[in-house]
């Protein structure tokens, strides 16, 4: 397949809570042996094993390089690879996957 459009795009990835957690994030690979990004091991707060909507924030902004995108549908898999316990885990809050501007001229009317 063709790759994406070449330049800068960024995946936004806002955390209600963590617990214990690592999360992985690949690009169309999921079998990939290094991921794209990690989190390492994140988060102390039991918003999860107490059932609550929101916890401590977390927000990473990821740069993703053009040559990972393919032109087309794409998959991201995000992994949650460190829990132990069903306390364990991370709650999303969002996720947006921001493409580079566009290069062409926009007239505004």
């Amino acid at each position: 397949m063709s790759p994406a459009r070449t330049g800068n795009y960024t995946l936004q990835l806002a955390l209600a809570s963590a617990s214990a957690s690592e999360l992985q994030v690949r690009f169309n690979d999921r079998r990939a042996k290094r991921p794209h990004f990690t989190t390492r091991l994140i988060g102390r707060d039991n918003a999860i094993a107490r059932h609550g909507i929101y916890g401590l924030y977390w927000f990473y902004s990821i740069n993703v390089p053009s040559h990972l995108l393919r032109n087309g549908n794409n998959t991201v898999y995000l992994t949650q690879s460190r829990s132990k316990s069903p306390f364990g885990g991370i709650m999303y809050d969002y996720i947006r996957l921001e493409g580079p501007p566009d290069t062409g001229l926009i007239s505004l009317q």
